[in-house]
Order: C-alpha cells, then structure tokens, then sequence
C-alpha cells in the first residue's frame, strides 16, 4: 500500500503520531474517520486528500474494523511497523479505559430516565459525522471517474436490490480491475 500513496506533505514523528491518535481515539466516538480526516488532511497535511480516500478504501474492504484497519495502513505508511504498533496502542487506549469506567457507571446509573435520554441524543450527532465525511470524500476528484460508477453500482446491487454479495464481487471486482487496468495506460 506504502508504494501508491503519495510520500507525505509533512512527516509526523513517532511522538506526533501517537498523540495525535490518543486525541482521536478519546474523542472520535462513532465517528473516527471524522477526526482522522481532518487531522490527516487538513490540520496537519500528512496526507493528500486523495491519498486519505485510497486508504479509507482499502480499509473498507479488508477483514475487521475499519477504523483500526485505516490506522495501520497509514502507521505503515508513515513509519513501517513502528508507525503500526504507536498508532494501534494510541487508537485504542482512551476507548479501553473509557469502556472500563463507563460500563462500570452504566451498571450502576444505566436505568435513569436521565442517562436515557443522553444516549438517545448521541445517534443524530454520529450520524452527522459520518454524513459530513460523506460528503467531503464525494468531493474528491477521483470519486467524479469511472470507477466511482463501479462503487455506485456495487452499492445499489447489494444495497438496493439485495444481490449476494459473492454475487456482486464476481461480476463487479473483474470490471473494476479491468477499467483500472485501462485507466493506467
């Protein structure tokens, strides 16, 4: 993956990379990819936008979380297996101790009307987040190409018309790879 991002606007340390992820992952609740969007691109500029959605794509279609999958493509990216493991541990240290102490809180105060309510509240607010980086990723140059048609017809397939997804990867995964193919010549 290293070799077809682009080399970085701006090389983070070790240090930056794992301070950086430690305020995502405290902050970034149902909606990582929005901090890591703007922390990446346009904070810090230690990605190209375009480079931000090639990893975001191949993170979507690798096995387990994305979020963690998206982390590890560019901790690669940006230091090799050092960048790897800073950016996992940092990721995944406030949400650990954060799970601890509000399931410990949940257990005791969870039936309040109150907590209810709260909880209730948050669904809009992630919705929102995911629905703004939706919209600054369709932005993208790239995603305005054929192969973004192929994205579109792979989700109205299996999103809309409900066809199997072995189904749809046999059939939209060769013409893919084919108009990517022609694309680079």
């Amino acid at each position: 993956m290293s070799a077809t991002l682009a080399t970085p606007l701006v090389v983070p340390t070790l240090r930056q990379l794992f301070t950086a992820y430690l305020v995502v992952g405290a902050t970034g609740f149902g909606g990582s990819v929005v901090w890591l969007r703007r922390m990446l691109v346009e904070k810090n500029r230690w990605l190209a936008a375009d480079d931000f959605n090639d990893a975001l794509s191949l993170s979507q279609f690798l096995p387990g979380p994305m979020v963690f999958n998206f982390i590890v493509v560019i901790g690669r990216h940006l230091h090799g297996l050092p960048g790897i493991l800073v950016s996992s541990f940092a990721l995944m240290l406030m949400p650990f101790i954060f799970a601890l102490i509000l399931g410990s809180l949940y257990n005791l105060y969870g039936q309040l009307p109150a907590i209810q309510g709260v909880l209730r509240g948050i669904a809009p607010v992630a919705a929102g987040l995911l629905l703004s980086l939706g919209c600054k990723t369709a932005m993208s140059p790239i995603l305005r190409s054929p192969l973004a048609i192929m994205a579109i017809l792979t989700f109205a397939a299996a999103g809309i018309f409900r066809v199997s997804l072995p189904m749809v990867m046999l059939i939209i995964a060769p013409l893919s790879i084919l108009l990517a193919a022609s694309r680079k010549r």
